[in-house]
Parts: structure tokens; C-alpha cells; sequence
């Protein structure tokens, strides 16, 4: 996934935290990151970790949710699902342990002619959505969908362009994704100057994708949509969206 040249991080685990019920907000800081940089919306790292269940380490790409401006060490958010080696490490996450980790890679930059933003993602998608939402600036309009378990799985939003937030509880027994594609399939955007970005089940996205295209006539740079992980399959990678 990564060239040759991408450098490698040494960090150390500072805090873990859970700002929902399964997502945790992992702290990672200490001398090796001092030279890292991430600067833009979406960007994303290949952490490497230790699945505690086997001792194999193992690569998943995660979005900085926050970089610090004042020292080094970043934020990174990971759905605690319990079901992969990731998610395993996360949930047994304590301060003092060392990871290292590759990037970033990726961007998001805002298009000058772009006034009405359509975001939407689930859980997985969670951080990368909101990092283009607080970084919006003030006059720019939109939408935001995100799809969680419940009002409890509600973080708050810090956000200083004029963005309506929201929030689709799934019901029980419901697939995950079905909530999120109905809502952004029926969202009211205006017939211009419309920019969408959503990630999330891989289903889901892919029929998001074709009414980006078939229905509201965007073309590819004003449409990004891609499928974060796919149901009943191990780190999916979509093979219709670029980086």
C-alpha cells in the first residue's frame, strides 16, 4: 500500500479514551513523531500493531481525527467492534505501549466553486467526515449524515461553516449501511455547486456512487465515494475509489 520512500513512525500509546460506547480515541505521541506532519482533511496512516490474541502485527489504515499544533502526537479513533486484530489491540490499549505507523497518505482539499457539501459515512467513516466538517469554512452550506447504533454512539461536532449534522440510529435487526445509503439516495442538495464525499460498507457506497453519477450528474472530482470495509470480509479494500 505504501512506496518505499512514505517514512515510518515510532510512537508511544499517551491516552485511550472512549468517546462513545465502541469507539476509543487513542493518543499516540513521543520523540519518533517528531516529524511528522498531516495538515489536511482525511489524511490516514497504516498503524501497525500487535493482535493480542495471536502476537501477529498487523497494518490497518486509520484517519487522523486531530494532529496537536503544539507538540508531537495525534489523535486516531478506531471502531471497537471486536471482530478483527485491530480492534482486538485497540480495546486492550494501554498508555506506555509502542506502535509504529506509515503516511500519511491521502487529502481532502475543498474546491473553490463547491458551496453545498454533501458528507456521509458510518462509524469507520466517521473520523475522516468529521475532519472535513470542522475544517469547512464559515458561508459554506451542507449536509452531514452519519449512521451510528444509537443516540448514545452521538459525539459532538465542532464546526464553523453552516452544516446541518445528521444522525441515523440503525434499528435492530437492520444491515449496517441500509440507514445511510436511503438517506443520502433521498437528500434534498442543490442542482449546482454540489460536493460529496461518503465512505462507509462497501454495498452501500456502491449504490451512493451510481446516484452521485446516474441521478445527480457529478463528476468524479466533485464526487468522492468509497467502501471502508465490506460485510463478511477481512481489511476490504475498494477497488473503484482512489486514495
Amino acid at each position: 500500500m505504501f512506496r518505499a520512500r512514505r517514512p515510518r513512525y515510532t510512537a508511544t500509546v499517551e491516552a485511550v479514551s472512549l468517546i462513545a460506547p465502541r469507539m476509543a480515541r487513542i493518543t499516540l505521541g513521543g520523540p519518533g513523531m517528531s516529524a511528522f506532519r498531516c495538515d489536511e482533511p482525511t489524511q490516514w496512516v497504516k498503524l501497525f500493531v500487535t493482535d493480542p490474541l495471536d502476537g501477529r502485527t498487523v497494518g490497518r489504515a486509520y484517519t487522523v481525527r486531530r494532529q496537536s499544533p503544539s507538540r508531537p502526537c495525534i489523535d486516531v479513533d478506531v471502531v471497537l467492534h471486536g471482530k478483527g486484530p485491530a480492534a482486538r489491540w485497540a480495546e486492550s490499549a494501554r498508555p506506555g505501549q509502542e506502535v509504529s505507523f506509515g503516511g500519511p497518505k491521502g487529502s481532502f482539499r475543498p474546491l473553490p466553486d463547491a458551496g453545498f457539501y454533501l458528507l456521509a459515512g458510518d462509524e469507520s467513516a466517521q473520523p475522516a467526515v468529521l475532519t472535513i466538517a470542522e475544517s469547512l469554512p464559515s458561508g459554506v452550506r451542507g449536509t452531514v449524515y452519519l449512521e451510528v447504533a444509537g443516540p448514545e454512539a452521538e459525539v459532538a461536532v465542532d464546526r464553523r461553516a453552516d452544516l446541518d449534522v445528521v444522525w441515523l440510529h440503525r434499528t435492530a435487526g437492520r444491515p449496517k449501511g441500509e440507514a445511510l445509503r436511503d438517506a443520502v439516495l433521498t437528500a434534498t442538495v442543490p442542482p449546482q455547486g454540489v460536493t460529496a464525499w461518503v465512505a462507509g460498507e462497501s454495498g452501500a457506497v456502491r449504490d451512493i456512487r451510481r446516484h452521485f453519477t446516474d441521478r445527480l450528474g457529478l463528476d468524479r472530482q466533485y464526487a468522492y465515494a468509497k467502501g471502508y470495509w465490506k460485510l463478511d470480509e477481512a481489511d476490504h479494500r475498494d477497488p473503484l475509489a482512489s486514495d
